[in-house]
């Protein structure tokens, strides 16, 4: 999918081990400003090259003809109240010079068309619940806020 953008042609395509580097580089801009994460090289990156070994997963990057300037990564999971397969959106994140211009809702379209095709009944993702702007975005994505709260415990 491409569109244009600030006379840009911005493309939405499946992600390569090439963009690897611009990916971790986006990821570290999500966790700077995320209270539960902190931004980790090694670990992002090892993540990301997790994620795109796996037949089961889809990372998407909206690409400039220069970079990289943003990315969604969608994963699978049963569902027992779903009683099937639906998504998680681990991360949907676009470079601070490129927010508010459409490129996320554009991201956001692509990956929720792929679950589609994958016959996915729901998504799911987290967000801060004190981002005032990212909580506007998913309502205008008409995303409901839930009842449940994520809790995590860590291990290593």
């Amino acid at each position: 999918m491409t569109r244009k953008f600030l006379n840009r042609e911005v493309v939405i395509r499946t992600a390569v081990t090439a963009d690897l580097g611009s990916m971790t580089s986006l990821l570290g801009e999500l966790f700077s400003i995320e209270a539960d994460f902190t931004p980790d090289v090694r670990r992002q990156r090892q993540g990301l090259a997790t994620l795109m070994a796996s037949n089961n997963t889809t990372l998407l990057v909206a690409a400039t003809k220069e970079t990289i300037i943003g990315m969604c990564t969608l994963q699978p999971l049963v569902s027992t109240a779903e009683g099937g397969t639906v998504g998680i959106i681990e991360d949907l994140v676009v470079t601070k010079m490129w927010r508010g211009k459409g490129v996320g809702g554009l991201l956001l379209n692509s990956i929720e068309e792929v679950a589609r095709r994958q016959n996915m009944s729901r998504l799911q993702l987290l967000t801060e619940v004190d981002n005032n702007r990212a909580m506007q975005f998913y309502g205008k994505h008409r995303w409901e806020k839930l009842h449940l709260i994520a809790m995590r415990k860590q291990f290593s």
